[in-house]
């Protein structure tokens, strides 16, 4: 009996996707929907929020302070999702 094959083309590339590396000094500013007028910084490859702010402007200099620690780089998100700016540090 022939074994039936469940990959796919669609699999393949789901698996391809993971298995990409994730930049640990990347951290996301974005508006935390389930909050409003709330912005959350979430570490680049997880779903939790390091920490919620009442403003952009704290939460971009939280995540600076963070990814300044080591070589990492802040992305900071519009409420409409889009990347509006990118801050990158270095060690030094």
């Amino acid at each position: 009996m022939a074994r039936k094959s469940f990959y796919t083309k669609k699999l393949g590339q789901a698996v391809a996707r993971s298995a990409q590396t994730v930049n640990a000094g990347r951290y996301h500013v974005i508006s935390a929907l389930t909050i409003t007028d709330r912005w959350a910084v979430v570490p680049e490859g997880s779903v939790y929020a390091l920490k919620v702010f009442s403003t952009q402007t704290e939460a971009v200099e939280y995540a600076s302070k963070t990814a300044s620690k080591k070589t990492g780089e802040v992305v900071i998100h519009g409420k409409d999702g889009q990347v509006k700016n990118k801050i990158s540090f270095t060690q030094q």
